[in-house]
């Protein structure tokens, strides 16, 4: 079945489907392999690609489909999973191709995947210099495995591309913002998987409880925990009011808003949360601003009812369709918008997966427009002396300080907060000190609103 998910990512790259009907069927210890499979896949498209485009005598996209989905899936359990023999990795691969393609599909397989098998050599600690070597491979878990043949690009951005499946512009990019060890940094946070963090926010006395039952350890950012128990336990866990899985740098945007808030003696009256989607930072809002009156919003009938299944038996929360929401207000200002916008989530690549593709030039572009377009509905129903708050997933420039700047200019508005978060962690490292890049800019609106 795993073949069959990855053929539908081989037709549909760029854009990885994120819902994978032939794998969520499956249950237990090969349910989780074969999503180990799929993730790494995923997760190292670019890497496994140069790897087998090596060792191929015909160009990667003139191979058929099914059969890249073949070499990837073997290619990765050979390369960076090992929890199976590569004799045996390389003996299902093979016999999939005949099956299910043809005879002659098996032959090119069993050659190409033979030819990856030879250069697995042995997996240790990633030693220090591995963004000069060559002949490494990082591994989701912290080490590495050593390749028998320098077979990496000599360019740095080009290996380190390679290594982390993030496109060579998108280093160059952060290269030039953030230098090139820091961005090495950012790029190896993406090749693991993030952990589970639940914020625990009022409930913060919770944690020690949490910790001492061995289902959480204490995160290094106040409030969170790292969960390190089973899904039935934090399903249970999930259930209980006040507490929410969340990242430390999502969480972090509305404790800023709160610390702000109080420090200048403002509670306010009506807030409206205009992209809330399944509500996060909503409920969040609510345990910040228990006596204010929230309009939730969003654009997609899904998050819609997933908002009022949220909100439901609050009596000062509204659920609504973007579009309806000056009708809600009837009339009325807002005293707090909160505008987490869609962005290109490339502060987040080690949870949004697919994203890493997506991060292109042209991509960004359109979705400054469209940040754009929220913040000026967002200022229309501010009412004066009222705060906006910004912020993304995102660690672009056009996303996040551009945008301050362009809205503090065309709104006449005051920036009283600003802040960006970088990820931090590396594979293998503490899971405790992990967490994602996030921004957040605050604006006071002086001016009063026009009428209408």
């Amino acid at each position: 079945m795993v073949i069959e998910a990855i053929t539908r990512s081989v037709a549909a790259f760029p854009d990885l489907p994120l819902v994978t009907p032939e794998l969520d069927q499956l249950q237990g210890r090969d349910g989780a392999f074969a999503h180990a499979i799929l993730d790494a896949v995923h997760r190292r498209w670019l890497t496994l690609r140069y790897i087998l485009s090596g060792f191929s005598s015909r160009p990667w996209d003139a191979i058929e489909p099914r059969v890249r989905a073949v070499l990837l899936s073997g290619a990765a359990q050979l390369l960076l999973l090992d929890r199976v023999p590569a004799h045996a990795a390389l003996d299902q691969s093979v016999r999939y191709a005949k099956a299910r393609v043809r005879s002659a599909a098996g032959g090119m397989v069993n050659a190409v995947l033979r030819r990856v098998s030879e250069q697995v050599g042995e997996r240790g600690e990633r030693p220090d210099d591995w963004a000069q070597r060559r002949d490494l491979l990082v591994l989701p878990a912290g080490g590495a495995v050593a390749l028998r043949d320098p077979l990496l690009p000599g360019d740095w951005t080009q290996r380190l591309s390679v290594q982390t499946s993030i496109g060579v512009a998108v280093l160059e990019r952060w290269a030039e913002r953030f230098g090139p060890e820091r961005t090495a940094q950012i790029a190896l946070k993406a090749v693991a998987p993030a952990p589970t963090v639940l914020h625990l926010g009022a409930l913060e006395t919770r944690a020690p409880d949490l910790v001492a039952r061995g289902l959480a350890q204490p995160h290094a950012r106040r409030g969170s925990v790292v969960w390190t128990a089973d899904r039935a336990a934090l399903v249970e866990t999930l259930a209980q009011p006040g507490i929410w899985a969340q990242d430390p740098a999502s969480s972090h945007v509305v404790e800023t808003l709160r610390s702000l808030a109080k420090a200048r003696g403002r509670t306010p009256r009506l807030i409206v949360d205009l992209c809330a989607g399944q509500g996060t930072k909503t409920r969040q809002l609510r345990a910040a601003f228990p006596a204010s009156e929230l309009i939730a919003c969003d654009v997609d009938d899904a998050r819609l009812r997933a908002l009022a299944r949220a909100l439901a038996g609050d009596p000062r929360a509204l659920v609504v369709h973007a579009d309806r929401v000056e009708e809600a207000l009837a009339g009325r200002r807002a005293d707090l918008v909160l505008l987490d916008v869609p962005c290109s989530n490339s502060g987040v690549l080690a949870r949004r997966v697919e994203a890493r593709y997506r991060l292109t030039r042209a991509n960004v572009e359109q979705l400054v427009d469209l940040q754009r377009r929220i913040l000026d509905k967002g200022r229309s129903l501010l009412d004066a002396d009222a705060w906006l708050v910004y912020s993304t997933c995102s660690i672009e420039a056009e996303e996040n300080e551009q945008q301050a700047l362009w809205f503090a200019a065309q709104s006449g508005s005051k920036v009283i907060h600003e802040e960006q978060t970088l990820p931090e962690g590396l594979p293998g490292g503490a899971a405790t000190v992990a967490c994602d890049g996030s921004f957040v800019v605050i604006f006071e609106r002086r001016a009063k609103p026009s009428a209408g």
